[in-house]
């Protein structure tokens, strides 16, 4: 099937690399734009969501913090056990415990913000997920966006001068603080043609399911 005969799909993933639910998501959604590909052009986006947006610039101890949040031990291993089921649906294996920060995510979203510019906004999602869960790194540091970028080929010298200023930063914290305003309580989130919305990390089919309806819905409320 040619570009020219497939249906035009946009899907915003709203997300925060420092939600393991998101890595979950943005993995589920790999493999539903494959699925989609067939039958649609497919044009992805990935928007800022601060889990907390009250991250004091240094982070906060991330087990401590899960402590408080999760006081009870049955419940913390109930997510623990419905996280390892969600990981084995799409493929992933990570340890959640493996970072011992919760880092201010804005420096992570500024340069996942700029890499749409380039088309290389998966890559850097990829390379930051990578560092922060599978290897426990402080994406808030600039030498790991740095080195996360040049994974994802960026150019690693522009990347660490522009994240010397202070470009974005405000655009980003706004941007974050419009879709909670806007209602979105949790993350992942996915937008569908600009217009329908939905929560949740879901199994990948389920996922899939999911688009197609909303991409369905929003055709019937704008006919050609």
């Amino acid at each position: 099937m040619t570009d020219s005969a497939r249906t035009p799909l946009s899907i915003d993933m709203v997300s925060d690399v420092i939600c393991p639910w998101c890595y979950v998501g943005f993995r589920a959604l790999d493999w539903a734009v494959m699925a989609l590909s067939f039958s649609n052009t497919v044009t992805v986006r990935y928007r800022p969501y601060r889990l907390d947006p009250e991250t004091p610039e240094g982070g906060r101890d991330r087990l401590a913090t899960l402590a408080r949040k999760f006081p009870d031990e049955n419940q913390r291993q109930a997510i623990r056990t419905a996280l390892n089921e969600a990981m084995a649906d799409v493929g992933l294996s990570f340890d959640p415990e493996r970072p011992t920060r919760i880092p201010d995510t804005t420096q992570a979203h500024r340069l996942i913000r700029w890499a749409h510019g380039t088309d290389q906004q998966r890559e850097v999602m990829t390379a930051l997920f990578e560092a922060y869960w599978q290897h426990g790194e402080d994406i808030s540091e600039r030498d790991v966006l740095v080195a996360a970028a040049a994974e994802a080929g960026l150019d690693a010298d522009e990347m660490s001068a522009r994240l010397a200023t202070s470009e974005d930063e405000a655009s980003v914290r706004e941007e974050a603080a419009a879709f909670r305003g806007a209602g979105f309580s949790g993350v992942p989130s996915f937008i569908v043609n600009e217009q329908a919305a939905f929560a949740g990390a879901l199994p990948k089919a389920q996922l899939l399911e999911a688009i197609k309806s909303l991409e369905t819905e929003t055709a019937k409320a704008n006919p050609d």
